[in-house]
Formats: C-alpha cells, sequence, structure tokens
C-alpha cells in the first residue's frame, strides 16, 4: 500500500520572522517614488512653471521630502505589502507563490479601498489605480525576495542598481529634452478680444475684463511690500494689453504677453501674465518671497 505524503506547508520565511515575508518591499517603494520624482524634473521643461522653476523649489524642499518618503515607504510596507504577503502565506491554494501574493495583495487592495471610499468619498477608479500603482513593485520586490531566500542587504544592492540605471535614464533624458526642446511648453498667444471676459480664481480673486478696456477687480494682490499676504485690492479701472514680440520659454526666462491694471485707489498692482493654453488660457501673478513664490492663477469659469 502506497502512502500518500501529506501537503506540506508553505517554506517558513527566512529566519522564521514574518516581517522577512515583505523583505525589500519598503526600498521598491520609496525606489519608485525618486524615480517618479526624477521624471517629474526631467520632464519640467514640458509644463509650465509660471516663472519660478520646478528644479529650484524641489531642491529647496529636497530634505523634507526624503524624510516623508522613507516614513511612507515603510508605513506602506507596514500596512499594504507585509499583509498581503501574510495573506498569501496562510492561503493553502493554489500552491503557487507569485499567485497567492497576487491574490493577498487583491484582498489587501480591498479592504484599503472600502476604507478610502468611506472614509473620504474618494472616486473608487482613481483609489484602485494608486493603490495598485504604488503597491505592485512592493509586492513584486517582496515575492522576489521571499522566492529566492533574500535578505535585506541583497534587495537594497537590486533595488539600488535597478534605481540608479533608471536615475541615470532620467538625468540623460532631461539634458536630451532640454537641449532638443523636444515638446517644450510655450505661453499661448491669444488676440486682445479673447482677454475680454470675466476670470476667476482661488474661489476669491475675480477679475472682468471689457472690450472697451475697462477692467473691475475683486481681492486683487498688492504689489506694496508693507502689504501682508492677505491684503487684496478691489475696484474698478481700466486694462492694457501688452503683448511680446515673441513669446520665450518660461524656463529660460522669456517674455510672456500680459495684462497691466490700472485702479485708482489699489496703487501698483502686478501684471496678469498669459499662461495655460490657447484652448485652456490662464492669468497669473507671482507674489510672496522669492525664496518661497506664490502662483495665483485665474481662468475662464
Amino acid at each position: 500500500m502506497t502512502v500518500q505524503p501529506s501537503p506540506q506547508p508553505a517554506a517558513p520565511a527566512p529566519g522564521g520572522r514574518w516581517s522577512h515575508l515583505a523583505t525589500g518591499a519598503e526600498l521598491a517603494f520609496m525606489a519608485q517614488l525618486v524615480v517618479a520624482g526624477a521624471v517629474f524634473l526631467a520632464t519640467a521643461g514640458m509644463r509650465d512653471d509660471h516663472g519660478i522653476g520646478f528644479a529650484g523649489g524641489a531642491l529647496t524642499w529636497t530634505p523634507r521630502v526624503l524624510l516623508l518618503i522613507v516614513l511612507a515607504g515603510y508605513l506602506h510596507w507596514l500596512l499594504f505589502t507585509l499583509p498581503a504577503m501574510a495573506l498569501a502565506r496562510l492561503l493553502a491554494a493554489p500552491p503557487w507563490a507569485a499567485l497567492r501574493a497576487a491574490l493577498g495583495a487583491t484582498a489587501v487592495t480591498a479592504a484599503h479601498l472600502a476604507w478610502a471610499a468611506s472614509a473620504w468619498d474618494v472616486p473608487v477608479r482613481w483609489t484602485v489605480a494608486w493603490i495598485t500603482g504604488t503597491g505592485l513593485l512592493p509586492v513584486t520586490a517582496a515575492w522576489y525576495a521571499h522566492h529566492r531566500s533574500l535578505g535585506w542587504g541583497a534587495m537594497a544592492a537590486r533595488i539600488g542598481a535597478v534605481t540608479g540605471a533608471a536615475l541615470l535614464l532620467a538625468v540623460v533624458g532631461g539634458f536630451l529634452q532640454e537641449w532638443t526642446h523636444w515638446h517644450a511648453y510655450e505661453p499661448p498667444r491669444l488676440d486682445r478680444s479673447q482677454y475680454v471676459g470675466d476670470w476667476i480664481g482661488g474661489g476669491a480673486y475675480r477679475l472682468r475684463l471689457s472690450e472697451n478696456g475697462e477692467a473691475e477687480g475683486d481681492n486683487l494682490p498688492l504689489v506694496d511690500e508693507n502689504a501682508g499676504p492677505w491684503d487684496t485690492c478691489s475696484g474698478t479701472g481700466t486694462w492694457t494689453f501688452v503683448p511680446q514680440p515673441e513669446a520665450g520659454r518660461p524656463a529660460h526666462g522669456g517674455p510672456r504677453d500680459s495684462i497691466t491694471l490700472t485702479i485708482p485707489g489699489c496703487g501698483a498692482l502686478r501684471d496678469w501674465q498669459a499662461a495655460g493654453t490657447v484652448d485652456r488660457p490662464q492669468l497669473f501673478v507671482v507674489k510672496g518671497d522669492p525664496g518661497t513664490p506664490s502662483v495665483i492663477p485665474l481662468h475662464r469659469p
């Protein structure tokens, strides 16, 4: 009589600790955020920086951003990847480790989706896309480390190598984009008549430009250095369209078409510069300290 071998339980995690089920997952999560930030900076020339520059602001915030990335990586490891891999270990069937990890991740995704939808009333499809997009690489890294019985150091070396290659590609791509001006952003060139009408922004800023040159503004930001950050001015006056010979690239400080306002009683007012696109134009001003500028955009209602 042949005795059938009893099914063997899932192999224990290296070292017998549950935390080793998700080795390297936090590194993968942090790496994808760093690479995403590098790609964002490398493609900055494709977006409007409103003359304040993406790179300068990013360098200022780098230490705090890196700290937040580390905290987010370990929080994601604790709340998502580790529960997903623990569920994968508890599942008796199917026997394939990769599929078990996928099923575990799906179950945890569903739990987080239900919590986010009930707590914040966020759209389901965007929540699913965000959870899936940020969780795929960490779960894959955790499965790979558990399947190969790799420790944290080995995973750090592998993820570091892949991240370094990705960052190098982002840097090269950024230089090529800057050199070739491929899909570079250009401010819209609008006729004077296209500025006529109502412009709103921030819930409180309002500007009405009439065809005859009259202007009516509510809560317009002041230029006066002694004015506080919330000091504004409202009134009626005139506006003048100031076109430029040619629109330059914002990253190079090129000129933009603008609107000059003259409202008695408000003193000097900032010029509202053109932004957005021809189909969706914007007007904007920049206020605040040069080190921490604030952009106030207006758009069509």
